[in-house]
């Protein structure tokens, strides 16, 4: 069955067409399946709700846009699913439903939230939110602004996403791309520009996400480009990323580090803090034109955060690691690192044929002559530098890369470029 909102009485000229979307979703649901279509012009929404057998397209020159009431979007969760990030708002959900899709060339505009109502994080709406769904397909279209992430999807397989705009910046907490959980699943040509983390997986339940491949995207953040974790529960395995190229965000933030709009955080940060297993990780044909510190690796233990109902595993894993063919053309200050902690190291490593290029000129007394452990602190780059002491502030006494905790390392044509002098050698395992 094919059906367009106007024929269930959705109209630009009207503050809120939820009802008229969700019953043509509903009708086309009911009869079977089929499409729901939305044509040009702006349509004012609160939350709606995909539903199984359901494909929601956006027809070109079409807008579905989140209203500014907070009514339009009730809060709502599963009781029985387990999430250390329960985000209980979304514009366009769907829970436990099977082959549903969203696709077309218009946009969805999540206006930024409804910063007026609420505090940013996790009381602000998602864009996309797809919750334990199976047969996935989002494509094509033009996704800007969300409250928070812009799109999440959380113990949900079979996913399809490919040829995405998405643009997320305003608030805080402005992801990407979130892969929660999730199992076989492809990302193929998208273009993401974020303030926040622009690709990330994440696992914030007991489910483990993996068996996914990441391919010929552009990944533009103020924050970390490409990232696993921080939340790690389930954990890890099975996942490439290949052949992306990692710009500055073409949203100006500044940074005192380094002159002009501020670059992501990282080129890849693979982070595992919260007991679960990381393995078979694979990062390919990856050109990063700027970052602050291009490998981030680091196995901690944030054990203290479980929450209710939460199985505790043990004390995590990172192993079967491999990034070859990764060139940058300028990072720093800031080192890249390999890390464990004590009694748990990171192990298996392989790091071959990279190259990158990096901002010098650290001074002696700037340079950390003792590393804190901080092994239950937030995972980040920067995480060797809070701890309170003698070391705070002062940066890694490497200036290529620093390895600690970290067992069957390899390194194949790994070498690195200053672009000013600076005393530490470039590699130092400790």
């Amino acid at each position: 069955m094919e059906q367009y909102i106007t024929q269930t009485g959705a109209r630009p000229d009207r503050l809120r067409n939820t009802e008229q979307i969700q019953t043509a979703i509903n009708r086309v649901h009911g009869s079977g399946g089929g499409r729901v279509k939305v044509p040009a012009g702006t349509f004012y929404t609160g939350t709606v709700w995909l539903r199984s057998g359901v494909t929601l397209e956006l027809e070109k020159g079409a807008v579905l846009k989140a209203g500014a009431d907070l009514e339009d979007f009730p809060e709502s969760f599963p009781e029985d699913l387990i999430s250390r990030r329960p985000f209980s708002r979304r514009l366009i959900g769907a829970l436990d439903a099977e082959e549903v899709g969203l696709t077309g060339e218009g946009e969805i505009d999540g206006s930024h939230g409804l910063r007026d109502h609420l505090p940013m994080g996790e009381s602000q709406p998602l864009g996309l939110q797809f919750i334990r769904c199976r047969k996935v397909k989002v494509a094509g279209l033009t996704l800007r602004d969300s409250g928070s992430w812009m799109q999440q999807y959380l113990q949900s397989e079979q996913i399809d996403i490919r040829g995405l705009k998405v643009w997320n910046h305003g608030n805080g907490t402005n992801d990407g791309l979130d892969l929660d959980g999730c199992r076989h699943v492809t990302v193929r040509d998208c273009r993401i520009d974020s303030h926040d983390d622009a690709l990330v997986f994440k696992s914030t339940g007991p489910v483990k996400c993996g068996h996914i491949l990441v391919e010929n995207c552009e990944l533009r953040s103020n924050c970390h480009a490409v990232k696993f974790g921080t939340e790690s529960v389930g954990g890890f395995e099975h996942i490439t990323v290949r052949n992306c190229r990692i710009r500055r965000s073409a949203h100006e933030l500044y940074l005192d580090l380094v002159a002009g709009p501020r670059p992501p955080i990282t080129g890849c940060a693979l982070e595992c803090t919260d007991g679960g297993e990381m393995r078979h990780i694979v990062i390919e044909d990856l050109t990063v034109e700027d970052c602050l510190t291009p490998v981030f690796i680091k196995l901690g233990n944030r054990h203290h955060r479980q929450i209710p109902n939460e199985h505790f595993t043990g004390g995590g894993t990172v192993s079967d690691i491999r990034i070859e063919r990764m060139r940058v053309e300028i990072s720093g200050p800031i080192t890249s690192s390999i890390t464990g902690y004590p009694g748990h190291p990171v192990r298996n490593v392989i790091l071959r044929d990279i190259f990158f290029r990096t901002r010098g000129g650290t001074p002696p007394e700037q340079i950390m002559t003792q590393v804190p452990e901080n092994s239950d602190g937030y995972p980040e780059v920067n995480m060797f530098q809070k701890v309170p002491g003698p070391s705070r502030g002062k940066q890694l006494p490497a200036w290529g890369l620093y390895l600690r905790h970290a067992e069957q390392v390899t390194l194949e044509n790994v070498k690195g470029e200053l672009t000013g002098e600076d005393v530490r050698p470039f590699l130092l395992e400790a």
